[in-house]
């Protein structure tokens, strides 16, 4: 079962929270995966998307909550469109080495 909360909805930032906190702790089974999707016609468009099925979604939601203008909820796993204004580069993933 799909859900779609879109900012501007008003309870938006109250299923915001209740996803942050269902998802709070699960680190996923051995096929856990996170995702971002930065694709150069999405962020001309103005977005970015995130894709999770563990914790990796609370923690973008309690870091970045400004920037999250949707969420896509299936359940078991959730789609984040962010706001290109919250996000750097995939790049900016990876610890500089020495």
């Amino acid at each position: 079962m799909r859900k779609v909360y879109k900012r501007g909805d008003s309870d938006f930032l109250e299923n915001v929270k209740k996803i942050a906190e269902r998802f709070k702790g699960k680190g996923g089974g051995p096929d856990a995966e996170s995702a971002v999707n930065a694709h150069k016609g999405d962020i001309k468009e103005g977005y970015v998307t995130f894709w999770s099925d563990n914790s990796d979604i609370t923690n973008l939601l309690n870091r970045s909550r400004r920037y999250v203008l949707s969420i896509t909820d299936f359940g078991e796993t959730v789609c984040i469109r962010m706001d290109k204004r919250g996000f750097r580069s995939c790049i900016h993933s990876f610890k500089v080495g020495k």
